[in-house]
């Protein structure tokens, strides 16, 4: 709650220019972009070589970054064991992580594709992703709620950034979230 309060009275003190294209920052009239990975390809674009990467500010309780995106698994009731997994550790390939993470722009899942590539080894531009995601990351919640979570949670921040009151705000998003949770039984898994 003391992070988002903190974040509001930025914005209400004029501190944040909220545009949710980057369009100010690529234009040059945001100093700073708070901004996910993936934006890294179009702000080099933009800036070359003036463009540097800082590390997440730690407020008090240490630094954190999110962690997780695409999971590959195999259901308990396929045909093709093999081949599944077969499947899976062609996707583990670091030329594989390498294709996968340069398409979207993510940063790579391995370590060892992440030294494979220049940008992410120690001492290129996007080392500090790397670093972070070892020293700092905090996976998603594992569960088919997450979903909700997301949305719950959005809902929560748009109301704060429009000035809605902050407890009241993330109260109601525990309340959606709790409630989708009970509305399911609590997501058991299914054998």
């Amino acid at each position: 709650m003391q992070s988002l309060t903190v974040f509001q009275s930025w914005l209400k003190g004029g501190l944040v220019n909220f545009n949710v294209d980057d369009t100010a920052f690529l234009k040059g009239q945001a100093a700073v972009s708070w901004a996910h990975h993936a934006v890294y390809a179009d702000y080099k674009k933009a800036f070359g070589d003036d463009l540097v990467i800082l590390p997440l500010p730690n407020f008090g309780k240490g630094s954190k970054t999110g962690m997780g995106s695409w999971q590959w698994g195999v259901t308990s009731k396929t045909k093709s064991v093999d081949a599944s997994w077969a499947f899976i550790n062609y996707l583990l390939k670091d030329q594989q992580v390498v294709a996968m993470t340069t398409a979207n722009g993510a940063v790579p899942a391995t370590k060892s594709a992440s030294e494979a590539e220049p940008q992410y080894a120690p001492g290129g531009p996007e080392y500090v992703f790397v670093q972070q995601l070892q020293s700092t990351a905090v996976p998603r919640p594992q569960t088919p709620a997450y979903p909700n979570i997301t949305l719950s949670f959005a809902k929560a921040l748009n109301d704060i950034i429009n000035g809605g009151d902050v407890k009241s705000s993330l109260d109601k998003a525990v309340q959606d979230i709790d409630r989708d949770i009970k509305d399911n039984d609590g997501y058991p898994v299914k054998t």
